[in-house]
């Protein structure tokens, strides 16, 4: 794929996430970066009460072929009372 968007899940998502690297590489090549934030997007619906996973781009020194990574950012809980 000439034109692809390669995306890097870092290990916050397989810890603090259900997505599991049974189901996922830890590349995942996508066609466009917007098709990696809907990705991104999509998978967010399934755990919004824990936090987000967020896109990030490569730093432009990182000597990687990964294009973003996938990160987890977890969410402020709330007690209930």
């Amino acid at each position: 794929m000439p034109d692809s968007y390669l995306v890097e899940l870092k290990d916050s998502v397989f810890r603090e996430t259900p997505l599991s690297e049974d189901e996922f590489d830890r590349q995942i090549e996508f066609s466009s970066e917007t098709d990696a934030e809907a990705w991104v997007v999509n998978q967010n619906r399934s755990h919004s009460k824990a936090g987000e996973l967020t896109l990030h781009t490569a730093h432009p020194k990182d000597k990687s072929d990964v294009d973003s990574y996938v990160v987890f950012n977890p969410g402020a809980w709330v007690m209930d009372s």
